[in-house]
């Protein structure tokens, strides 16, 4: 029995349907009104059809999660489904305002409208063909993406990267076709819940309102098949083979899985069919009986003899209701042929190699659309197949894949991996390699698993059982082409409970005995710490008595200083962490790297500039490139892959993605093409910065973990259809096909900015802020593109000179890097700018460091909150707001009283010009361009591109200039459209577009400025055009 809600008098969006389609759909199921729903719903009902979509009666609420709760059928139609309840208010229904309060409830946590402009036709799912037949009955309209999340809890709770119950599960029924033949929507869709409080139930939702198409016979008829498709509830099938990679003279066994979550009994037809290459091998028929109780039932294959390569499973279910289902599945006989065949990735400086050609990376990660982090536990050829297929289609080249989770249940005992994940994933570097997508595969993810070790990084327990870990995978791929290496990802430093919290210490054994020897070799005498972290010899009486400190123990900011704390010592353990972790790093790469020389090994980190953990400008000398993940940091993405990027390496943005955010009353802040936007604009500033590509997080959304972010970030919606952010894929791959052999030779920028690791590192930390405003300030109101090196690795600028090195108000710096940049200032025609203190060290320790090396003496103050520069004779105001009177000092001359002066020395052969007041820090971004400027005039830096019109607040722009051609981004974070002109002085050409407010125009030009290659090609045009010459390209 079935229960159809629909009244007349209650709000419904869409055409009604008539008396006539009324009195037939009660022929079909007993038709209730609003004020009847709340106790209409008994346990003799079995399904449910809903008709009014969005809207329903407040006082039902209880009634209808009740009655999905006992596993019962569901369908709803109409817009974003129970979004919004109604009230009797003198006998009329009132809709209160929308709210995701209740279908949240149903784990449907959000519902974003899907635009339809994309759509060109509808067509049904085949591998689950209820709307076969039916698609006449719909027309194309604006329709809805489920943010599912239905596991809440996490299988292993431990572990920041656990999935969890795969509860539910969403399948699209009828799809959205775009006209180059790509799923952009689906209009329809079927939720099937497989554990947790609906268990059985299964939920059809045509998220489209209906039109006068809908309601008809045939439509009358579909309302009755889906009633009784959901009134069967669900049925679990699963068709496994035992390994997903299998070797000489074994033969695949297959394993078919069934159980039924709602009835006790049903009868199937299954049809079992082998292909390789699309030939037929071998047919099987057999009969099946589904009741409520698992049932396994083993199938050997006939075919004995295999040859390397792909095999495709295709097994038809027909139940006795006539309803089907076609489920794929898939294995690999080992081909070392084709893993063998071409090249391995190697690395520029700059960007990577293939076959010897520059290969600028468009990536994505993926951990399989099936059953995401499971994947290794629940292999399926077949859909990695389909994926990869997808993936190569849209242009990407890089796959970025591994284990976040259960190393445990894959290697239980030290030494002994499982051989079903091992075969995994030879399978899954197999698929990448046979749709020749370069895939990196990484090991560990947060910290690393410690195996029965007390420090999962210095604990040789815990270090010999990784590098086991390692050998059992990447031996089994020694000369494998394809595939390289990524140790962990976003890794923290020890203590895994305390993930992204900066150097926190486990306390341990290995730590305090690792710790007190690295500070024993930094300072040599302990009387020489005590004086650097202000200590006595009571408190710290010999090497043997230095601990690790807590968080808890530094003075971190001006306020917390009521207990007495003492945070000298935090410079020296953060930089202990960072050592640890390269030493750490070398020591599991070295293991790979004796295994396969050849293959690339890298350290997948997050926006860790930022939190005093490991980033590339440390940890490079470990790797053979680095990478950046640019995440939350939404204002700073051109920071973030500047000071990513090592002189020498490539540097990968390797996951970059789009946050969901919400409102305040729990409501999507941003909508798919905000969303799209977003991640186009991530794109532009990965290359912006010198970096070698992107890389998305993630190409299938993952809705199996207890994390509401993970359940919306995806190239595809949790449904499997493509969002609007798909696109920056499909373009930037078209454009990287079209221009990447233009990336061999990159100029390198004119300015060098020095990130303070020395303030970053210590407990008075203003070098973030230092430096994002530089970057706002230098790139955008300048226009002025800059590298990064680091306060501890200043060897680099003898490497490639640069005309101005800037170091951005670090306050306490280092005594041997000011020595060496200073040595490189007085030996090369340079201009140094520093502002603020130069005679502070490293431990806070006000020197004589000025007098020595420019003969004046000086004195350093606090700043007030008001002052004033004079730069090149004019007089700016410079403003230190908030707490920076509290925070921060000038450094002036042992008279000098006043406005404060720029003051310039010729020092050998360069130039130094010093601020005395830490300009960076004030909030006033005019004083520091002014700043900027006189030291760009100093050092003889000139426009690298001329801004005729379009030079707004939030426009960025700039141009990487290559051997044989040039590459120009331009990105917009500026509310309105903009018509840009810039002129390319070296060949004298001119381009003009329009720029759309929030997104990003790239083109390439060869040496002569003639475009080669414009991103978006079909939306974006650009005028080019010389003195007195005009043409369109």
């Amino acid at each position: 029995m079935a229960v159809i809600f629909y009244d007349e008098s209650f709000p419904f969006d869409g055409q009604r349907p008539s008396l006539e389609i009324i009195q037939k759909l009660s022929k079909q199921a007993t038709i209730v009104k609003a004020e009847e729903l709340e106790h209409a719903l008994t346990d003799q009902i079995e399904s449910f059809i809903h008709l009014h979509g969005s809207f329903f009666p407040k006082n039902a609420w209880g009634a209808i999660q009740a009655f999905l709760q006992k596993g019962k059928g569901f369908v709803s139609i109409g817009a974003a489904p129970l979004r919004q309840p109604c009230n009797l208010v003198n006998g009329s229904w009132i809709p209160e305002r929308e709210q995701t309060a209740y279908h949240m409830e149903l784990n449907i946590h959000e519902v974003l409208k899907v635009d339809q402009k994309p759509i060109e036709t509808l067509a049904a799912n085949q591998d689950i063909p209820i709307f076969h037949g039916m698609e006449e009955l719909f027309t194309i309209q604006d329709t809805s993406n489920f943010i599912l999340h239905p596991t809440k809890t996490s299988s292993i709770e431990a572990e920041m990267g656990s999935c969890g119950p795969m509860d539910a599960r969403i399948f699209p029924l009828l799809k959205g076709i775009s006209s180059s033949g790509r799923e952009v929507a689906a209009p329809a869709v079927l939720i099937e819940n497989y554990g947790g409080m609906f268990t059985g139930g299964r939920w059809v939702f045509i998220n489209q309102l209906l039109t006068e198409s809908f309601w008809s016979e045939k439509g009358c008829q579909f309302l009755k098949k889906l009633t009784d498709v959901t009134t069967l509830g669900v049925t679990e099938f699963w068709l496994k083979t035992n390994y997903a990679t299998y070797y000489d003279h074994e033969v695949p066994t297959i394993t078919l899985q069934t159980q039924s979550l709602l009835k006790e009994k049903s009868e199937w037809s299954v049809k079992l069919q082998l292909k390789k290459d699309g030939t037929i091998l071998e047919t099987r028929s057999l009969e099946v009986t589904v009741t409520d109780e698992l049932d396994l039932r083993t199938i050997t294959l006939h075919t004995k003899e295999f040859k390397p390569g792909f095999y495709e499973l295709t097994c038809r279910f027909t139940s006795e209701a006539g309803e089907e289902r076609i489920l794929h599945q898939g294995f690999w006989y080992m081909d070392r042929e084709l893993l063998e065949s071409g090249e391995v990735l190697t690395c520029g400086r700059d960007y990577f190699l293939k076959n010897n050609k520059p290969f600028p990376i468009v990536g994505m990660t993926y951990m399989t659309s099936d059953v995401a982090r499971n994947f290794l536990f629940l292999p399926n050829p077949s859909v990695w197949n389909q994926d990869f297929q997808s993936m190569a289609g849209a242009g990407i080249n890089y796959v970025r894949t591994g284990i976040w989770t259960a190393w445990r249940q894959m290697m239980f005992v030290d030494g002994h991996m499982s051989e079903g994940v091992l075969r995994a994933i030879d399978a899954f570097i197999l698929t990448a390699k046979q749709h020749e997508i370069e895939l990196t595969f990484n090991f560990f993810s947060f910290t690393p698993e410690a195996w029965d070790g007390k420090n999962p990084y210095l604990d040789p327990r815990s270090v010999a059982a990784q590098k086991r870990f390692i050998t059992a995978i990447v031996s089994r791929h020694r000369t494998t082409k394809n595939v390289h290496w990524d140790l962990i990802n976003e890794p923290s430093l020890f203590n895994p409970n305390q993930t992204f919290a900066g150097p926190r210490t486990l306390h341990d054994a290995f730590d305090v005995r690792d710790y007190q020897e690295w500070v024993r070799n930094r300072h040599g005498d302990i009387a020489h710490v005590q004086e650097r972290w202000n200590m006595t010899p009571a408190e710290l009486p010999s090497f043997s008595s230095v601990r690790p400190p807590l968080a808890s123990e530094v003075n971190s900011h001006i306020m917390d200083m009521a207990s007495g704390k003492k945070g000298l010592k935090w410079l020296d353990y953060t930089l202990y962490t960072m050592d640890k972790h390269n030493q750490w790093a070398q020591q599991l790469s070295s293991t790979i790297k004796k295994l396969a020389g050849d293959h690339l090994v890298t350290v997948g980190q997050d926006e860790a500039l930022a939190g005093q953990r490991p980033s590339p400008l440390f940890y490079g000398k470990a790797v053979d490139y680095t990478s950046n993940h640019s995440w939350w940091m939404m204002d700073q993405l051109l920071w973030d892959g500047i000071f990513a990027k090592t002189f020498d390496k490539p540097n990968l943005i390797q996951e970059t993605g789009t946050m969901y955010v919400e409102k305040p009353n729990n409501h999507a802040k941003r909508s798919e093409e905000e969303l799209r936007n977003i991640l186009e604009r991530k794109y532009a500033y990965a290359f912006a910065g010198g970096n070698a590509g992107a890389v998305q997080w993630v190409w299938n959304t993952n809705y199996f973990m207890n994390n509401i972010n993970e359940s919306n970030i995806g190239a595809l919606r949790a449904d499997g259809t493509e969002k609007p952010e798909t696109n920056v894929s499909y373009d930037f791959g078209q454009f990287i096909k079209e221009t990447g052999h233009l990336f061999r030779g990159r100029e390198l920028e004119d300015i060098a900015v020095v990130f303070p690791y020395s303030n970053d590192f210590s407990n008075r930390r203003f070098a973030f802020e230092a430096t994002t405003k530089l970057t706002r300030v230098l790139c955008y109101e300048l226009n002025q593109p800059f590298r990064a090196v680091s306060e501890y690795d200043l060897s680099v600028l003898a490497e490639e000179p640069p005309k101005l090195i800037i170091v951005p108000s670090p306050h306490n710096f280092s005594t041997s890097a000011l020595k060496e940049v200073l040595a490189f200032v007085k030996s090369h025609k340079v201009t140094l700018l520093f502002t603020g203190p130069v005679s502070i060290d490293e431990y806070w320790n006000e020197t004589n460091r000025v007098a020595e090396e420019l003969a004046i003496a000086t004195r350093c103050v606090n700043v007030l909150r008001e002052e004033m520069l004079q730069i090149d004779g004019t007089a700016t105001a410079v403003s230190f707001g908030g707490t920076k009177i509290a925070e921060l000092v000038k450094e002036i001359g042992a008279d000098e009283k006043g406005i404060l002066s720029v003051k310039e020395f010729a020092f050998g052969k360069g130039t130094i010009i010093w601020s005395p007041l830490p300009m960076e820090l004030n909030e006033r971004s005019a004083s520091i361009a002014a700043l900027y400027q006189y030291a760009l005039r100093n050092a003889g830096i000139s426009e690298h591109l001329i801004w005729n019109e379009g030079d707004f607040p939030g426009v960025y722009g700039r141009k990487l200039e290559f051997e044989q051609g040039s590459l120009f981004i331009f990105v917009s974070e500026f509310s309105s459209d903009a018509n840009v002109s810039v002129t390319d002085p070296k060949p004298g050409q001119t381009y003009e577009f329009l720029l759309e407010s929030e997104r990003s125009v790239l083109f390439a030009a060869d040496k002569t400025g003639e475009i080669i290659g414009i991103y978006r090609g079909d939306e974006v045009k650009i005028n080019a055009r010389r003195t007195n010459e005009v043409g369109m390209k």
